[in-house]
Parts: structure tokens; sequence; C-alpha cells
């Protein structure tokens, strides 16, 4: 009796172990498979998480090219510092993966780009994110911080002008007679003398003329070339003009339109005469290979029966479009025009001669001439500089073509 109980005894204890290492067995299975699954669900989401560094990459130099590239985006990105946009590819490189690329503008040319790069795994989302700033470098102007520039003399009688947030310059003398009352915000300089009158006032700071009460003179600086009809040049203004008449087609067409609206590029082949009762509005710029006369001194300032003063207004379009008035030959000012407000350039490729009554004179941009001669008379006349109008008209752009990133941070 004794060994059937020593039997039984050992036939439980066979069993207990046998449990307990099957337990343990099924336990170290649990653990290696638990471990297995979350090793593969940790490669798989540092895969995922690679590609989706990747797809954010693309964002960004997707972003950079649009910038560059796209009309739309350059312009907004040029041209308004408030400038905002919202842009998704789905899918994007992998076909579980996609993109969204946000901008927000900080100032002109100027912005932050935050792309977030996606991958779907099943009901999860892997993301990377980056954020850059990039930005384009603001050209200066090729006469600097000059408002009103001439490859000669500037000669100002009965003037009261004001140089707004710029300076004059002059490859020969500057000469301020008969009560004239000249207040440069920047500097004046010319190569040669100032020469003023007793009557006359000129507030500049500083002032570097050849007269030995000043500053050094300058070095001459060249005049800045316009292309008007070079037939090699494909950037000149009569390649790219979105009209083109004959001085006669044109006269026709003021005639026909007393208040006249032109918009773009428009070249006309001669002389521009504007008078007789004549509103005129140019979005863009009006540029002759002739000579324009603004408000032309007639008697009773009369066009046969259209009989009153001339206005002139100029717009700029956009910061990356010319405007303003040019001319192959001279620009006159005469007696007829009442007023001009111009939101972009005066160029003569020969001479700007001012000798007016008008009521208002106010340039935003630059006036650029071989030779200016200014008498209005005391009437107000205001040049406000602009980089971006002179650059543009003169055909100079504002923008590198280069977007340069300035910052660059990764989130997960």
């Amino acid at each position: 009796m004794a060994e059937i109980y020593k039997n039984k005894n050992r036939r439980g204890f066979i069993l207990i172990a046998t449990v307990i290492v099957m337990s343990l067995l099924l336990f170290l299975s649990a653990y290696v498979i638990s471990f297995a699954i979350t090793e593969l669900k940790i490669s798989t989401s540092q895969s995922a998480a690679t590609q989706a560094y990747y797809l954010a990459e693309s964002g960004v130099a997707e972003a950079i090219w649009r910038i560059k590239n796209d009309s739309t985006w350059k312009t907004n990105f040029e041209s308004n510092p408030d400038w905002t946009t919202t842009y998704t590819r789905n899918p994007a490189l992998y076909t579980n993966g996609s993109y969204r690329i946000d901008i927000a503008n900080t100032g002109l040319a100027r912005g932050d780009i935050t792309v977030t790069g996606y991958i779907h795994i099943g009901n999860s989302i892997a993301q990377r994110v980056i954020k850059t700033t990039v930005y384009k470098a603001i050209g200066d102007s090729p006469l600097e911080d000059i408002g009103e520039y001439a490859d000669g003399n500037i000669d100002m009688s009965g003037t009261t002008l004001h140089v707004w947030n710029g300076g004059i310059f002059a490859n020969g003398n500057v000469t301020a007679n008969y009560f004239s009352n000249i207040i440069i915000d920047k500097a004046l300089r010319a190569t040669g003398n100032l020469v003023k009158n007793w009557t006359s006032a000129v507030i500049a700071s500083p002032i570097n003329t050849h007269d030995k009460e000043y500053a050094p003179a300058p070095a001459p600086l060249t005049m800045p070339a316009v292309s008007f009809d070079n037939a090699s040049d494909p950037n000149s203004y009569k390649a790219r003009a979105d009209h083109i008449y004959t001085a006669q087609q044109f006269s026709n067409l003021l005639w026909n339109n007393t208040n006249l609206t032109i918009n773009g590029i428009t070249y006309v082949t001669g002389d521009v005469t504007i008078q007789g009762t004549q509103n005129l509005t140019i979005n863009g710029a009006l540029v002759a290979d002739g000579n324009v006369t603004l408000g032309a001194n007639t008697l009773f300032c009369c066009w046969n029966w259209k009989c009153n003063r001339s206005n002139i207004v100029i717009n700029k379009l956009s910061t990356s479009t010319p405007s303003g008035i040019l001319a192959k030959g001279r620009v006159d000012f005469q007696l007829c025009l009442d007023s001009l407000t111009a939101n972009g350039i005066i160029y003569a490729n020969d001479k700007i001669n001012v000798l007016s009554l008008p009521n208002k004179i106010n340039i935003t941009g630059g006036m650029i001439s071989r030779k200016i001669t200014l008498t209005s008379l005391w009437q107000g006349f205001d040049i406000i500089y602009n980089n971006n109008a002179i650059d543009y008209a003169l055909g100079n752009p504002q923008y590198s073509p280069i977007v340069t990133v300035e910052h660059w941070e990764e989130e997960y």
C-alpha cells in the first residue's frame, strides 16, 4: 500500500511541474511575441517617420520652387506683406503619403514656411514638421537713394521742391534762383558747384559739391540707360509693349477719349502731346521714342474746340511691373498741365523741362534725365523717392532670383 501511495505522489508532482513549465513557456512565448510586435511597431514607426520627414523636405522644396516660378505665388510673396496660403499635395511620393504647405509672409519677400509630412499606417498617422524662414534679397537702385538725377546740370527757378526720403545728384552744377525753396531729406551731391541766389534756400544733409565751403565733390555717376526699341533686346520696352501706336494713332486715341485710361506698357513710335482738357490715367508705363509734352501750351489751353488744362495720373499695378513716363527725347511740363500724380518715374534721354503753373506735381519714384530745368513759379513740387518704382522702370528687378533659407527647424 505504501508503494502505491508514493507513486500517486510522484504522478501529482509531475503534473504540477508540467503545468508550471508549460506556463513558463507560454509566458515566455507571449513575451517574445509581444516584444517582436513592439519592435515591429517601432521599426515601422521609425520608417514612417523617416518617410514623413522626406515628405516635409519635399514640401519645402516645392514651396521654394513655387515662390520662384509660379507667377501667383511670386507676385504675392514679393508684393503683399500679409500674404498667407495653404497648399496640400495628396498623395505625395508614397501612395500613403501627403504633405501640407503653410506660408505666412512677415514682410515683402520674406516669409515663414511650415510643411507637415504625413504617412498613413492603418488607423495611425506618422508626421514630421519642418519650419523654415525664407527671403529674397532686395537690390539697391542703380542710383542709390537719389530721387532726382541729372547727367548734367539741375537748374531751379521760382521752385518750391521737396525730395522726400531721397537726395539729388548732378554730374554738373545745381542752381537755385528767384526765391526757390529746396528741401532734400538726404544728400545734395554735384560734381560741379552749388549756385545759390541770396533769395533762395537749399536744405540738405550733407551737401557735397566742388565748392570749397562744402565737402569734396563726389565722383561722376553714370546715367542708367533704358532699352527703348533695341531689336536685339527681348526686354526692350517696345518688345514688351502691350500696345504700340504711331504718333498719329495715339493722338487720335486721345482726341476720341477725353477721359482715357491706358493699361500695361503703351509704346508710341514718335511724339506724344497731351493737351486740351485731357484727363489721362496710365496704369503702367507710357513710353515714346520721341518727345513727350504734358499740358501743351496753346492759346487758352485749347485743342481745337477742347479748352481746359490737363490732368495726368500714373498708377503702378504691382511691385514687379514698370510705371511712369519715359521718352527717348525730351519730357516737357507746360503751362496747360493742371496736375500730375505719378507712382513711377519720369525719364528723358534728353532733357526734362518744367515750365508750368500746376496745382500739384507729386512723383512717387524718381526723376532722371540728361538735364533738368524746373520753373514752377512757387507751386508745390514733391518727389518721393521709391526704390521699387525706379528699379523696375529701368529694367533692374528689385528682388534677386535667389530664395535664401534663413532658418530651419524640425519638429515631431
